[in-house]
């Protein structure tokens, strides 16, 4: 199955995400971490040195339930898709939270020809 094949069957899927549907279009995986009621569960795969950067940062700084980081420039380092779910954002506005992630990866971004954050807050319990 091509990969684009790939992408149009995972927009179809209710448990696909945004960046599993880009890197699936892509071809790759994408760097993923999703925490448990158990504990915390590390899915992330093997990525780019540029997504195991911004991956680490945000893990440390925001403690996400979920966060997905891809390399949208097929591998050259110069656009990310960055999918994050935080309690941290629990009554900011989206601008704010992306403001947030964007201050932590202040570094990271001056390298970068774009980034595009997709936040999103827990559902309450």
């Amino acid at each position: 199955m091509s990969g684009q094949l790939a992408a149009l069957l995972a927009l179809r899927h209710p448990v696909a995400t945004k960046a599993t549907t880009l890197a699936a279009f892509l071809g790759r995986q994408p760097r993923l971490f999703q925490q448990s009621r158990r504990g915390t569960a590390d899915l992330s795969t093997r990525g780019t040195d540029g997504e195991q950067a911004i991956y680490d940062k945000l893990i440390d700084e925001l403690r996400p339930n979920k966060l997905a980081v891809t390399d949208s420039s097929g591998g050259c380092g110069s656009m990310y898709v960055v999918e994050i779910e935080t309690e941290r954002f629990r009554g900011l506005s989206r601008v704010k939270q992306t403001q947030l992630v964007t201050s932590l990866l202040k570094q990271e971004i001056r390298e970068m020809h774009g980034i595009r954050v997709l936040c999103s807050v827990p559902p309450a319990a």
